[in-house]
């Protein structure tokens, strides 16, 4: 997926009137991240809300249901919501106002575990059990019979598939292939378009975060029976175990840690109140009569004035933007530049090096001649001076001495 198809929210999408804004309100559930409650607030804001419903593999006819089919059929609801992945979103519905959760990934995997663990789940009745295939229900049979370390050492590929390893990563990741570096990549990038993203242990701090964005959503107020907590208690879970969990989802733990720091920063910008906000009918269309009581559709949208000061902003942030990717542009083409004059450089740097390296083995060859031939000379001049010792030491050296002795007496040459 080219980044230019993942869309990051702009002051444009976010004023002006509702025929621009973005529709429908699209969650992505990911398992065990509070989603079945937020599901639940979102559901309470009345109108098309309520009679949204969700994607379970199961149609309102009892049959299975594809994605594409459940998007087709929901194309004019006010939300959207269910077990997909971001890459299905936008494939379905692009223009849609994104949202999701994430949680502590190592959490996240043990109240999976409960949540399998629990016989009263996934029983007959359940749709997600009704489109299983027989392999899929016989690793539920397993999950409600396993302990916490049996379910994650299991290597039935259905559990590990279904519920554990770094499925906030997949599920948010539009990389096609099987490299998790770039699913995580994929993933950070994606999570950083999405219009609102909440943390499963901010919960409160999140729902303050969309209600910043969206003023006029009603307050929390969904019973705890509704949030689908898990009624299994499991033992204090070991060091062990919680380094077993901690392996599958280390990828997770990545995007965990990048979405807290993200979902900060964001919460600060809009507790600033500079930024400009969506509307309930944007999503519900114009009718919010049927809400229920505690609405706050009694504020305001921007007036003309503050609605065209907006706009010259965005036109003044639209013109510095353009101005910044220029200058990223120019900036990219001298890096590439200088890339090519390092690599003609190294290029250089490197047959310098092989010819000084050819040069000094000759040198070595030559320097290794000449020490043959001193050696050679040295031995010579050894010898030489053994035989001139040996003729000096001799009796007729001594005999020649003597008659040139003698000869020199009588002037004889």
């Amino acid at each position: 997926m080219q980044n230019e198809e993942c869309r990051r929210t702009t002051c444009s999408d976010q004023i002006g009137p509702p025929s621009s804004a973005k529709a429908p309100f699209a969650f992505v559930h990911i398992p065990k991240c509070s989603g079945t409650a937020f599901e639940n607030y979102m559901i309470s804001q009345g109108g098309g809300f309520a009679s949204s419903r969700a994607f379970t593999g199961v149609g309102v006819n009892g049959e299975s249901e594809s994605l594409e089919a459940y998007f087709k059929k929901e194309a004019l609801s006010s939300f959207v919501f269910g077990h997909f992945h971001y890459q299905n979103l936008l494939r379905f519905c692009p223009n849609a106002f994104t949202a999701t959760f994430v949680r502590d990934p190592v959490n996240r995997t043990i109240s999976q575990y409960k949540s399998w663990h629990d016989e009263n789940n996934f029983h007959p009745d359940d749709p997600h059990y009704k489109v299983a295939t027989s392999s899929e229900r016989d690793a539920l049979i397993f999950a409600q019979q396993a302990s916490l370390e049996e379910f994650v050492c299991s290597g039935n590929p259905i559990i590990f598939d279904g519920a554990l390893g770094n499925q906030q990563t997949i599920c948010l990741s539009t990389y096609l292939g099987g490299d998790m570096e770039e699913h995580l990549k994929s993933a950070k990038e994606n999570l950083n378009t999405f219009d609102f993203f909440g943390i499963t242990e901010n919960f409160m701090e999140s729902l303050e975060l969309l209600r910043l964005m969206v003023p006029d959503f009603l307050d929390y107020g969904i019973a705890r029976e509704k949030e689908n907590r898990s009624r299994i208690v499991v033992d204090e879970v070991t060091q062990h175990v919680r380094g077993i969990i901690a392996e599958q989802v280390k990828y997770d733990q990545q995007l965990y840690e990048y979405a807290c720091q993200l979902f900060k920063e964001r919460l600060q910008e809009w507790r600033s109140g500079s930024m400009p906000v969506y509307a309930y009918k944007w999503f519900a269309g114009e009718n919010t009569g049927d809400r229920p009581q505690g609405s706050r559709s009694s504020k305001q949208q921007p007036s003309q004035e503050e609605y065209q000061a907006l706009r010259l902003s965005l036109s003044r942030l639209e013109i510095e933007n353009k101005r910044i990717q220029s200058e990223s542009e120019q900036l990219r083409e001298q890096l590439q530049q200088i890339e090519v004059m390092h690599l003609q450089a190294s290029e250089a740097n490197q047959k310098a090096l092989e010819v000084q390296q050819a040069r000094s083995m000759e040198a070595e060859a030559v320097n290794g001649m000449v020490r043959a031939q001193l050696a050679h000379l040295e031995a010579s001049h050894i010898q030489l001076r053994q035989v001139y010792s040996h003729i000096v030491e001799s009796r007729s050296w001594r005999l020649m001495q003597a008659l040139q002795s003698v000869l020199a007496r009588f002037h004889i040459k």
